[in-house]
């Protein structure tokens, strides 16, 4: 049997338990009725005592079948089944007694027979009312033949079995839609517990600890990890408690400092080993605030960021070795071939070797530029006055090759200095690089969507799509003089001052991009 079966027979068997409750009290009620007011209306009934002896059996029946189904859930359908039968035939005897059907005895049956349509499988349902309409019409007939009743009642049962079965469809159809949308609860009910299995099982691997607290510092959620770091018994990860309980220390803190989100702070606890450090988040769901707290082991996390500084240094290192062993060897090779060399090859070595001890200096200069992580400070620059002055001073030799296209009312929040130093390696890499064809490069700056985009374009052959996603790594360069260090000093400054450079993507040419807010200035 599937799960979607046994869920769909226990909610038949939780409606089979209200109906079986329900019929009890019916023919409770029923027979007290008749024992006190069959004095004074003893003449509405046809067959008093039948009518008594028909609801004492009913009522026992009922009773009797109310205790069976809430004791024994085997065999839900078949008990269901024999549920309606009695009512069937009690009913029918009932209507006998009242000499042919009446409203309340109508109301009954129509009760039973929807209660059918949505406990039983159809074709039972359907069996269920065509014997409720015999019993109702064709009883009448026996009655006439046998001459212990009339026939002048038969219109009212033929209506009666015209509505038994428009009751039946009607259930049939309710029992469809209620199909329809059990399905499609037990659908999302296992999605959702399948989705809270695979979250809790993500937080029970993670080594990082997570905390929800409610506003009354109740533990909404915790994982193992969590447990582990404050010294409690992982026993309480599945059930919201106290903090005050399980971690007193942490609930102290807690109680007494209005924490901010994003907010980090150190703690330790008398019941831990470990020194925690704790990142607060706080989380707005439906109608209650939560705080969510993320524990990691403050010496771990010590310990990474120091070998994550060691790795960085090894790369680096081996980096600097790298780009200064080429122009070191060509120096040691120019220095051993110029005691044996005429003048003028001693010139074109001395030549070389100074060239190449440039080269290693820029090498030094660069490193030292990226690693010194300079403070920044910035200042609002309107950049139609800035840009020109700019290419004045710093780039004299080239201005006649840069052709400015500016909006005037750009304005941007950088440090003077570090923005220099950016354009500088733009411009000089997009007139290096620049087609011979094309005497100029372009520098536009404009606005758009409130960003300010400064675009530094040349017409050569642009950047291979196998070398974009190393562009802004340090060392990377496509020339053979080149360091590797101007696009990510470039990039690191940007960064920086709350800016972004990007390469863009043209169809002839390179077009890098630097992207920042535009600031607005009173007039």
């Amino acid at each position: 049997m599937t799960q979607r079966s046994v869920h769909t027979e226990l909610n038949q068997y939780h409606l089979g338990l209200w109906y079986s409750a329900y019929r009890f009290i019916i023919s409770a009620c029923l027979l007290l009725v008749y024992l006190l007011t069959y004095p004074q209306l003893n003449s509405d009934y046809e067959y008093p005592h039948l009518y008594l002896y028909v609801l004492t059996a009913y009522l026992f029946f009922t009773s009797l079948q109310f205790l069976s189904l809430g004791r024994f859930k085997v065999h839900i359908p078949d008990q269901l089944m024999m549920l309606f039968v009695v009512d069937v035939i009690a009913l029918s005897l009932l209507t006998l007694a009242m000499d042919g059907p009446n409203l309340h005895l109508s109301l009954l049956f129509v009760i039973t027979i929807f209660a059918a349509s949505l406990l039983l499988d159809a074709k039972k349902a359907l069996v269920i009312t065509l014997i409720s309409v015999i019993c109702v019409v064709y009883q009448l007939f026996l009655g006439s033949i046998l001459d212990f009743t009339s026939l002048k009642n038969l219109t009212n049962s033929a209506i009666l079995a015209f509505l038994f079965c428009v009751v039946y469809g009607s259930g049939q159809i309710a029992v469809k839609r209620f199909q329809l949308l059990e399905n499609l609860n037990f659908s999302q009910s296992l999605e959702l517990h399948r989705l809270q299995n695979i979250n809790r099982y993500i937080l029970e691997q993670i080594d990082t600890g997570y905390l929800v607290l409610d506003e009354n510092c109740h533990v909404v959620l915790s994982n193992p990890a969590a447990c582990h770091l404050l010294g409690m018994t992982t026993s309480y990860q599945q059930d919201k408690y106290p903090l005050y309980t399980t971690q007193p220390d942490l609930f102290e803190l807690l109680k007494f400092e209005d924490l901010k989100s994003g907010e980090k702070f150190q703690f330790e606890s008398q019941q831990s080993r470990y020194h925690i450090q704790v990142l607060v988040q706080k989380l707005v769901v439906p109608q209650q605030m939560l705080t969510l707290l993320v524990l990691q082991d403050a010496q771990r996390l010590n310990q990474q960021v120091q070998q994550l500084k060691l790795a960085a240094l090894g790369q680096l290192s081996a980096s600097i070795a790298h780009e200064i062993r080429n122009p070191l060897a060509a120096i040691v090779h120019a220095n051993d071939l110029l005691p044996n060399s005429d003048a003028e090859q001693q010139q074109m070595l001395s030549t070389m070797i100074s060239r190449q001890a440039v080269r290693i200096d820029r090498i030094i200069q660069d490193t030292l530029n990226m690693v010194r992580n300079k403070e920044t400070h910035p200042t609002v620059l309107n950049l139609a006055k800035f840009i020109p002055i700019f290419i004045q001073e710093d780039l004299p030799d080239v201005q006649g090759q840069i052709r400015l296209n500016i909006d005037t009312s750009s304005n941007i929040a950088f440090d003077e200095a570090q923005l220099r130093q950016i354009l500088i390696n733009l411009i000089r890499n997009a007139i290096r690089h620049n087609d011979p064809a094309f005497s100029y490069i372009e520098l536009n700056v404009r606005i758009q969507q409130k960003k300010v985009l400064i675009d530094v374009q040349d017409f050569g052959s642009g950047v291979a799509i196998q070398d974009q996603a190393q562009l802004f790594q340090p060392f990377f360069s496509t020339e053979i003089t080149g360091t590797g260090l101007g696009l990510y000093l470039a990039h690191s400054f940007c960064e920086a001052n709350q800016a972004q450079l990007s390469y863009v993507e043209q169809k002839q040419g390179a077009c890098f991009r630097v992207s920042c807010q535009n600031v607005v200035i009173d007039s």
